[in-house]
Formats: structure tokens, sequence, C-alpha cells
């Protein structure tokens, strides 16, 4: 098959090498949500999976809100 275009004959090994984001359901101070783990070492909070009306309105659970990971000692 013939490939037009005016794009690199490589560009599609470059695309490959975007940032693809890493999400993870996890659950903070009781709350359910998906976050994604950024690649400077903090995750950001993506959307909330609450049942309850009242956690979507805490401004520290807001979507986009950065959190920062420890490591869990066990």
């Amino acid at each position: 098959m013939t490939h037009w275009s005016i794009l690199p004959s490589d560009w599609n090994d470059q695309a490959e090498q975007v940032y693809q984001p890493h999400f993870q359901e996890c659950t903070i101070d009781g709350i359910q949500m998906v976050i994604e783990i950024l690649p400077t070492g903090k995750a950001q909070i993506n959307r909330l999976l609450s049942p309850n009306p009242q956690d979507y309105l805490n401004p520290k659970f807001q979507p986009g809100a950065e959190l920062t990971l420890q490591p869990l000692l066990e």
C-alpha cells in the first residue's frame, strides 16, 4: 500500500515516543477516584467515582488538582 504524506517517513516511529498517560484507580480519604501518574512523580486527579455529591464540592478533590505521591512503607 502506498501512503503519500508531507510528514517524514519516520514520523510514525516518533509518534510512539509521545507521552502516554498512565491512569490508576485509587481511594484517598475514603473517596474513590481515577488519578493520572505524571512523569514528575506527582499525580493529578482525573475524575471522582464517588456516589456522594458532597465529595464533588470539596475543592481539594476537584479534577486537575495535583497530589504528591508518597511511598507506602509496610
